[in-house]
């Protein structure tokens, strides 16, 4: 089954999508190990920690939707 223009954009476009969101996930634990990262209030600590997963739950979906399409794409190439 050949791609459709939509998927083949989308396709195109999530590996860049997929290095922004490994690059916050970087910076976030970089900010959460910080030595005094524990000295901020907790509603604080609560969203980073809910972004953190948030970007897991993101990454993880973005992950499986390229190979899903990397394998569409293969299929109609063969």
């Amino acid at each position: 089954m050949k791609l459709n223009n939509k998927e083949a954009r989308e396709l195109q476009a999530l590996p860049e999508v997929i290095t922004a969101l490994e690059a916050e996930q970087q910076l976030l634990a970089s900010k959460m190990s910080a030595a005094d990262y524990f000295r901020n209030s907790p509603d604080i600590l609560r969203a980073d920690q809910a972004r953190g997963a948030e970007i897991e739950a993101q990454l993880m979906a973005k992950l499986e939707r390229w190979e899903t399409l990397e394998a569409k794409a293969k299929a109609a190439a063969s």
